[in-house]
């Protein structure tokens, strides 16, 4: 019993070594943070945080409050790089437990358990890399709703909402979870959590003064204004989402290979109304994931995470300005879609379950860390870029999730 206390003291100690080092040495290179503290200086200054010059040239998409709340640590990037990413790299152990909350691991051997973990942190490995290289905040928003969720089921409905409006305010991608509090009848938390986004929206006023936050207020809504054309027409490589996929499939589109993608020539006006309906679609998929009436809230906690899941996926579908780090939030779907398949995989099985299954498989070498330009090569890589795979293997998820649904799941148990 000592030597596995031992061995597993030593184990966390080299792990926690091991992440100092890596915060560090991403800390050093700069990534998309350095844009954030930038922001916070700007404010500071009196300046103008949503208009050029911006370091590396990017864009700030954040709230003021994100650029307020900075400010203290801003002066010494470095140091701040390294406390987000160690504040990271806690979010996401966290985030992994609370993932597992929702499972029961009974139905399963030791070694189909560690087959779960091992392939959960697999599929989700090439997203974290991305937020770790560049610093970035998608680990916070994933913490963010999956906490929320325990807080309402913990019975604790107005935190949930402090939570939920913190990190939307931040950056507005969580939005989409708030038609699923509305679906489910959490009305104290979907109270709290526009009271407390709205609440954050005009507290950096008792530091700036009201007229200058008004001014960002008004300059951030006109970057993020979801009908500005760069973002119903991203058609470079590196953005991943509706707004990137079907504008290339439509319309003719310049791209950075010279490979033609569009089978119809639809005028962007046509493509728009293409995307918006879309979206709708998408968002109306949840209907099949309710399974209910409106206004009932869920009791089985399984399924509660696969509806909460699939919300997760589609943010970073039907937002615009996606990159590849945002589709770390596709991780608690893929964690559940492997529970099922691990699960279910002994039993008798038909042509549809495999069918399924190889559908899965093949989405998810888009999702591993082999997909790599540095093991695929580079053209590979971009080709596949270019005609947004990540993308189709994304939507692919939508069927596969219904399919692997918590009532089929019973249906397999039980015979």
């Amino acid at each position: 019993m000592k030597n596995i206390f031992t061995k597993n003291l030593l184990f966390k100690i080299a792990a926690i070594l091991l992440l100092v080092h890596v915060s560090i040495s991403t800390s050093k290179d700069g990534g998309d943070f350095d844009v954030f503290l930038d922001a916070a200086r700007k404010l500071k200054n009196g300046q103008n945080i949503y208009a050029p010059p911006f370091v590396d040239g990017l864009q700030y998409y954040y709230s003021v409050f994100f650029a307020l709340i900075l400010l203290p640590i801003s002066s010494n990037v470095f140091i701040a790089e390294v406390l987000w990413s160690l504040f990271s790299f806690f979010l996401l152990y966290r985030s992994f437990v609370l993932v597992k909350h929702y499972f029961d691991f009974s139905a399963m051997t030791k070694r189909q358990y560690n087959t779960w973990v091992i392939l959960t942190a697999f599929l989700s490995l090439q997203f974290i890399l991305y937020n770790v290289s560049l610093i970035q905040i998608t680990v916070f928003l994933l913490w963010g709703i999956l906490e929320a969720m325990l807080l309402m089921e913990n019975k604790k409905p107005l935190l949930a909402g402090v939570v939920l409006g913190l990190i939307i305010n931040i950056k507005i991608m969580p939005l989409l979870i708030l038609p699923y509090l509305f679906y489910r009848g959490y009305f104290k938390t979907l109270a709290a959590t526009i009271a407390t986004f709205v609440i954050l929206l005009f507290l950096p006023a008792l530091f700036i003064g009201n007229d200058f936050n008004q001014f960002l207020l008004s300059e951030w809504w006109h970057i993020i204004n979801p009908s500005n054309k760069e973002h119903l027409f991203e058609t470079g490589n590196g953005s991943h989402s509706v707004v990137a996929l079907l504008p290339v499939y439509l319309t003719d589109t310049v791209g950075e290979m010279p490979y033609k993608r569009n089978f119809l020539n639809l005028s962007h006006q046509n493509v728009e109304l293409v995307i918006n309906l879309t979206r709708l679609f998408i968002l109306g998929l949840s209907l099949l994931y309710f399974k209910a009436l409106p206004f009932k809230k869920e009791t089985n906690k399984l399924k509660t995470f696969w509806e909460i899941s699939f919300f997760m996926l589609i943010i970073p579908m039907l937002m615009p300005h996606q990159q590849k780090y945002a589709f770390l939030l596709a991780a608690p779907m893929i964690a559940y879609i492997l529970y099922y398949f691990i699960v279910t995989f002994k039993q008798p099985k038909t042509k549809v379950y495999y069918l399924v299954f190889g559908l899965f498989c093949v989405s998810m070498l888009f999702y591993s860390p082999l997909y790599g330009s540095d093991i695929v090569g580079r053209f590979l890589f971009n080709y596949t870029q270019h005609f947004r795979f990540l993308s189709f293997a994304t939507l692919f998820l939508l069927p596969i999730s219904l399919y692997c649904s918590p009532s089929r799941l019973k249906q397999f148990a039980s015979a």
